[in-house]
């Protein structure tokens, strides 16, 4: 099977590990973090690692099955866009995440540290694992800005899902530079999901419009 043949199935592949992608990083990064890490008490933090180290090893796996299926979803994308322009769909795959953090449950560092050296030693990763992951969010911006270009371009897919991917791209920057240069403004936190969701389910639900994107390969 190639490409040209079933552009409309290969859309709804990648609108599939793009869902899978969402459902499992709204899990791992949002709900998983959010059941054990406590930024202002490391105290209630180390007892909630120590409690819910399956559900943090769970979010984890969450978290590597998001960066496997980030790739053959962007390699699709490109594929299904490099009609438009292929130096930028380049671009955007290149473009196209994990620090663990299982200090309260090494057994080694639970009989080596007393419990506050112990809270004292993870704070450090649990506090730069923001920051780590908004860099690696401002590079997943970049791939937003450019997906969102190719798509508003394309013709074969709907202009609307082109912009709503450009702000997606921008609110990613904006959130993660909020954080860098301690920014006295709001976290923008529904943007990214509505359109990311959006470009999801059109791939899955409806594809490409075939004819339009036949005629952008002839053309190229």
């Amino acid at each position: 099977m190639t490409f040209t043949e079933h552009p409309r199935l290969l859309a709804r592949v990648a609108g599939t590990l793009y869902l899978i992608i969402t459902a499992f990083a709204l899990f791992a990064y949002l709900y998983v973090r959010g059941q054990v890490i406590v930024a202002d008490d490391l105290a209630k933090t180390a007892a909630n690692f120590l409690a819910h180290e399956q559900l943090y090893r769970l979010g984890f796996t969450a978290a590597a099955i998001v960066v496997i299926c980030n790739l053959p979803m962007g390699f699709i994308l490109f594929e299904l866009l490099k009609v438009v322009n292929p130096r930028l769909a380049l671009l955007a795959l290149l473009f196209n995440y994990i620090e663990p953090l299982f200090t309260f449950s090494l057994p080694a560092y639970r009989n080596a540290f007393d419990p506050d050296e112990l809270q004292a030693l993870a704070a450090g990763p649990i506090r730069m694992f923001g920051y780590a992951f908004s860099v690696s969010l401002t590079f997943f911006g970049v791939f937003c800005v450019l997906i969102g270009i190719l798509i508003f371009q394309s013709r074969f897919l709907p202009a609307i899902l082109g912009l709503l991917m450009i702000v997606a791209g921008v609110t990613y920057w904006i959130n993660s530079f909020r954080l860098f240069l301690a920014l006295p403004i709001p976290y923008l936190q529904w943007v990214t999901l509505v359109a990311e969701l959006s470009l999801a389910l059109w791939l899955l639900v409806v594809g490409v419009n075939e004819v339009k994107w036949r005629a952008r390969v002839q053309a190229l």
